[in-house]
């Protein structure tokens, strides 16, 4: 088994995803142009529950492609390969709003023409009427959409919010679970997007095409009714985007085909239903949007895409995807955007920025300064290394195979940097070449804390399906909600990359701080209890205390770690032995809970803490200092060697290379004795 996912509590083995790396010969540590396709069940679900009252919004893009993946079929060609999303891992607390994309709007000439054609035939759709893309994704399927599995004839030209299965179905149950548990869960439509937003310039050009379009919108919310807001997606007014027509009337049109679309919604009786756009991040492009205009004839939201600053193969020079902070003056960034909106008048609660899923990489790099990032990449059109696109890494296979969160370094001859200029992060490897730019843990949390200065209106991201909890709980915790349950502790993800020197002084400084101020009042202790077990012990685990309100017969389903077994994962007690471990280990225990109809109670955690048996001696003559290697070796805090004969402690995380010798590179090694 790959040792990244021994005793993980972020990453477990999916034999579809190894299968397919070994069909491919894909190596993480030389790849860097052949796609990796991870699937999203290499992420364990780690979401953590807040109290979000009185705090900005969290909410996301919810792609329904991300259920697809043949390879569970065993279908294995390339083209069959996805995502696999299972919408069954997400918790209903996680997100305050979920956007389900994309609907695309008959007459688009653009790269989903096809597509768009035999949806609207099949949902008898007249041009300029919007339509869902995907009749058997959206409608029928039942894998990854945590509906039941049983086959149920739909007509797609008649399908209801009552009988649809599909993603819809399974938002529609996903909406209800959250409201037992008391959070209220807003369900969005997003129209248009960077492959559907072909037909904007000519549908906004006439009164005519408005009209079909925003009373198209209004059937769309009777069908559904579970929908409460629409999200409009042009990339973009007055630009070219993906090859799109534009002219520089584009804004003044955006502006009547808002309007006609809220009176519509209006006039139907919908008047609750809110507005939003998806709005470029770049001055030069948002600028022919006319958001003032926009929010005075009835938008209510503005979703400022702040990523893809960077990419590959439209960036000439190497930056960062995802930044806070501008690299140069007026450099595009969430600050740069931000500024501009707020010198023009838009109230800032109306304004609401996202962080990124995913990376936007480059190959060949070389880079002249970690911060400010200064480098060079390769400027030909080629393949570069993603998951299933080129040149973009989804975040599960970003913490599968480059980032090692639990350990605060890389993986795979990768290393960690932060840009502090531009409060970015990114991943690097000195041996292959290859630069991934990157949202964090510690940016997302950042941008929380942004949004909350800037008195901003929400936090969002692309998308839901690309997380396994970790940067969404960072955003509730830049947020400054604090948690009511908690699955994984957050607080060690937060770190620099190695080019960061320790701030040591700074640290005691604030330490000494904190105890004068402690020492000027009494507080009482707080008592703590921690289970722990030691090697070797027998320990039960009992779900005999879960109940149901209608009294109905339960089952039960044990997902154990790796490396942990029991004679009967489907009873309500079992019986597992605790591993030999050396050092204090934590593993993960989930629990599902169905009733009768299959309903599910949400997934229930317990993290048992193995610990080494203190009646074990410690060998009194310990093993000599191993010797430092020069490269490819991942070292951790508090690793020891010895070079040149003299002995070594590790202070910084990293992937050894020939120039970060012991003695000479001092933020990663401090001599011991």
């Amino acid at each position: 088994m790959n040792n990244k996912v021994i005793n993980s509590l972020l990453v477990q083995k999916d034999e579809h995803t190894e299968k397919t790396y070994e069909m491919d010969n894909f190596d993480p540590k030389v790849e860097i142009s052949n796609y990796s396709y991870t699937s999203s069940r290499v992420m364990k679900p780690v979401y953590n529950k807040y109290k979000t009252q009185g705090k900005p919004k969290v909410f996301g893009y919810y792609t329904d492609w991300s259920q697809y993946d043949g390879r569970l079929d065993n279908k294995f060609e390339k083209d069959n390969r996805g995502a696999g999303y299972d919408l069954a891992n997400l918790s209903p607390t996680a997100f305050d709003k979920i956007i389900f994309g994309f609907i695309g709007i008959f007459g688009d000439q653009g790269d989903m023409v096809k597509k768009i054609d035999a949806a609207a035939s099949l949902q008898n759709k007249s041009k300029y009427e919007p339509l869902f893309l995907d009749p058997w994704g959206d409608f029928q399927s039942y894998r990854n959409c945590d509906q039941p599995e049983a086959w149920r004839e739909i007509d797609v030209a008649t399908v209801t919010q009552e009988n649809s299965k599909g993603i819809l179905g399974g938002l529609r149950d996903f909406q209800q679970k959250a409201k037992k548990l008391g959070h209220e869960l807003a369900l969005s439509m997003s129209i248009g997007g960077w492959t559907m937003s072909n037909i904007f310039h000519e549908l906004a050009a006439s009164s005519e095409s408005r009209k079909i379009f925003a009373l198209g919108v209004v059937k769309l919310f009777k069908q559904f009714p579970m929908f409460s807001e629409i999200d409009i997606d042009w990339e973009y007014p007055n630009d070219i985007g993906n090859e799109n027509p534009f002219g520089p009337e584009d804004g003044d049109n955006y502006v009547l085909l808002i309007k006609e679309l809220r009176q519509q919604l209006d006039a139907a009786g919908r008047s609750d239903v809110k507005i939003s756009i998806a709005a470029a991040a770049v001055v030069k492009k948002i600028v022919h949007s006319k958001i003032k205009e926009l929010l005075a004839v009835g938008l209510y939201g503005i979703n400022l895409m702040t990523y893809d600053f960077f990419g590959i193969p439209w960036a000439k020079e190497l930056n960062h995807h995802t930044n806070i902070m501008p690299k140069e003056p007026d450099g595009d960034s969430v600050d740069t955007v931000i500024n501009y909106l707020i010198a023009q008048g838009i109230a800032s609660d109306r304004i609401n920025i996202g962080y990124a899923g995913y990376s936007r990489n480059a190959k060949k790099v070389e880079i002249e300064s970690f911060s400010p990032l200064k480098g060079s990449h390769d400027l030909k059109k080629s393949l570069t290394t993603g998951t299933l696109e080129s040149a973009s890494t989804v975040w599960a296979d970003l913490i599968y195979n480059y980032l090692d969160l639990e350990n605060q370094c890389g993986r795979n001859g990768f290393n960690v940097y932060t840009d502090q200029i531009a409060d970015a992060d990114y991943l690097y490897s000195p041996q292959s070449k290859l630069f991934l730019s990157i949202d964090t843990p510690r940016t997302v949390k950042a941008k929380g804390e942004y949004v909350m200065k800037h008195n901003l209106g929400a936090l969002f991201t692309w998308t839901i399906d690309q997380d396994n909890g970790v940067l969404v709980n960072a955003a509730r915790e830049g947020l400054g909600c604090e948690i009511e349950t908690q699955v994984i502790d957050m607080k060690h993800f937060y770190f620099e990359g190695i080019n960061v020197k320790p701030k040591n002084g700074e640290d005691e400084k604030e330490k000494e701080k904190e105890k004068d101020e402690a020492d000027k009042t009494n507080r009482a202790p707080k008592g703590n209890i921690a289970l722990r077990v030691t090697s070797g012990s027998v320990v039960q685990l009992s779900a005999q205390a879960s109940s149901d309100e209608d009294g109905d017969q339960l089952s039960y389903q044990w997902i154990l770690p790796a490396g942990i077994v029991s004679a009967d994962t489907k009873a309500d007690v079992i019986e597992i032995k605790a591993p030999d471990v050396s050092t204090a280990t934590d593993f993960s225990f989930e629990l599902v809970v169905k009733d009768a109809k299959g309903a599910a109670a949400e997934k229930q955690c317990f993290v048992l803490t193995v610990v080494k048996s203190q009646n074990v001696k410690p060998d009194p003559t310990p093993k000599d200092y191993p010797a430092w290697v020069v490269s490819g070796h991942i070292y951790r805090k508090g690793d020891k060697v010895i070079y040149a004969g003299v002995k070594y402690i590790c202070i910084n995380p990293h992937t050894s290379n020939s120039g970060w010798i012991p003695g000479v590179a001092i933020t990663l090694w401090n001599e011991t004795v």
